[in-house]
């Protein structure tokens, strides 16, 4: 089942740059690393520049992983984040695919010279989402 996001949180994603890509490595740890995405208000997206990196070979063999975007600042009365659970899938063509590199080509400045429009992009379908601070309010 779709997980669905509160407008606030919705705000709260598109204005993050970065992201902790989870996933899960055969021996069962976590692997986490920061990466670029785009959000059309359902669904994650960040392009697969590496096929043989870690975080897609981990994806090939399970595709639950988890995604946050955190805000800190000193002032912990401001802090706010999102966790989102979900489903990852490869798209390596077709309508969606051709959407997801539009965001992220749209959000950030250095894709659209470097991304090619037939890459390989990464989609978390989300199931579940939790968020915290000035989110839950």
């Amino acid at each position: 089942m779709q997980a669905m996001f509160s407008e606030k949180q919705k705000k709260f994603i598109n204005e993050q740059r970065v992201m902790r890509f989870n996933s899960h490595t055969s021996s069962r740890n976590i692997h986490s690393i920061p990466i670029c995405f785009a959000f059309d208000g359902t669904n994650i997206y960040a392009h697969r520049a590496n096929p043989d990196a870690q975080r897609w070979k981990n994806v090939e063999k399970n595709d639950a992983v988890s995604v946050e975007m955190d805000h800190y600042v000193d002032d912990w009365s401001d802090l706010k984040g999102v966790m989102i659970y979900g489903k990852a899938s490869f798209l390596d063509s077709g309508p969606e695919q051709k959407k997801a590199v539009s965001l992220l080509k749209q959000k950030y400045s250095q894709y659209q010279q470097r991304l090619s429009d037939s890459v390989v992009v990464v989609k978390v379908a989300p199931t579940r989402v939790i968020s915290w601070g000035a989110l839950s309010k």
